[in-house]
Formats: C-alpha cells, structure tokens, sequence
C-alpha cells in the first residue's frame, strides 16, 4: 500500500525540499501551490525521480473551499491521507511593535492559523477512519523568542501555530494520529535570501553561533519533517523540535 502525504506550500524551499524526501521514501505527493505551477511541476517531476509519485493541486489553504478541494483531491487520486504538512507560508508585515497596526497583526495571526485549520479540520475524519495519521506543522524559532525587533506578528503567530498542534495531538492521540511540531531556525531558501542581502553577512553570523558551523539548507529541515511524518516516528506527539544546528546551546 502506497502511503500519501499531502504536503501544503510545497513548489518551493522546505516544501519542496519535505515532497522530494517522501517521494525518496515512496510516497505519493500532493504538492499544494498558490500560484506557481511551474515551480509544482517541478517539484512532481523531482519526486517521481526520487521514487514516488508527485502531484500538483493549486489551492489557497486559508480559504475553506480551497483547502477542501486539496483534501478532496488527494482522496479522489489516492484513496486516502496519510500524513499531512502545513507549511504554507503566510504574508509577513515586517515592524516594530509600536509602529505596528492592529490589522496587520491581527491578519498575521489568522492566516497562519487558518492556513493548519482547514487543512487538519478536513483530514481528520480521513485519518480517524484509517485509525492512522501524521500531522506535522512547521513553526519557527521566533515562536520562543525575539529573532529580530521587526517579527513580532511572526513570532506570535507560530507561537499560537505550536500551541494548537499540542491541542491537536491530545485530542487526537486515541485515533491513531500524532502532531508535531518542527520549528527551524533560519534556512537558505529563496524567501530568506533578500533578507539575507539586506542584513549582510547574516548567515556567516549565524553558522559562526552553530555548532555545525553552517547554516541550514531546505533539505536538512525537509528530512525531519519526513521522519515525523512517516513510520520512523509513532510514538512522538505534542512535540515541538528545534532544528537549527544547535544555535540555542549558546543562548
């Protein structure tokens, strides 16, 4: 039996990176998109050469409809969900508390939730009825403390995005699901390297502060994301894991 992992935002970084590490496991694919199909039929074209089977869905995950055509989809294709990834990243208003509007807090804050609510509400009964399942949310390291004075809205969103994963897990435990948490810490991706232009040489700053002395690529986060979202993790839940080449041991 093929197992099934629907993987949201995954056309590009640590989706991308997550749907090619199932796919080398054997998996079926769902790769959700917003808006670049080229990116997501690459990223298909990726995990079929890793071993699995890969495919596309658009769809806006904070939208409900949206999310349920992902769910629906993945079923009508494949038969089931095995596991399910909410990594579909969400607008980020970068700004000091004080300069900060409430709606632009506030939508931060909803959109990541909305983007793991809909997907996980629709998968359950999936799950429940296969008596198995694997949820995995990916927050951030900025979820425990300040990373920078500007990502106030960031931190408190995936702060709130780990909270609702503990929820989940306890609720969930007696059908057979887990849901964890992995929460890296800055990642070489394509969304990260204007950020990384502007704040110049941030990333030899921050692989001088890890142990592993380098900073993480997609695929070094896209790998624990397939181990707790696959058989190599049953007996984990309500877990949030860290993975940023030990940066924290020198706080």
């Amino acid at each position: 039996m093929t197992k099934v992992a629907v993987i949201t935002g995954a056309s590009r970084g640590i989706g991308a990176a997550a749907a090619v590490e199932f796919g080398r496991r054997g998996y079926a694919v769902v790769i959700n998109y917003h808006s670049r199909r080229d990116a997501a039929d690459a990223v298909a074209k990726a995990v079929e050469e890793a071993g699995g089977e890969g495919l596309p869905v658009a769809g806006d995950v904070r939208v409900r409809d949206e999310a349920a055509g992902l769910i629906r989809t993945a079923v009508e294709h494949f038969g089931r969900v095995d596991t399910l990834v909410c990594n579909a990243a969400t607008p980020i208003k970068r700004a000091a508390f004080a300069d900060l509007p409430w709606d632009d807090f506030a939508a931060k804050v909803t959109d990541e939730l909305a983007a793991s609510y809909h997907v996980t509400q629709l998968a359950l009964p999936i799950m429940r009825e296969q008596r198995y399942g694997r949820l995995v949310y990916v927050s951030s390291g900025m979820a425990e403390g300040p990373g920078a004075p500007d990502m106030i809205g960031h931190g408190t969103a995936k702060a709130a995005l780990n909270t609702f994963a503990r929820y989940i897990a306890y609720e969930e435990g007696p059908h057979g699901i887990t849901a964890n948490v992995v929460a890296p810490g800055y990642v070489r991706t394509d969304a990260t390297a204007a950020a990384a232009t502007a704040l110049g040489g941030i990333e030899a700053r921050i692989a001088e502060r890890s142990p592993l002395r380098r900073v993480a690529d997609p695929i070094d986060i896209g790998r624990v994301i397939a181990m707790f979202g696959s058989e190599d993790c049953s007996y984990a839940t309500g877990v949030v894991v860290p993975v940023n080449g030990g940066i924290t041991l020198a706080h």
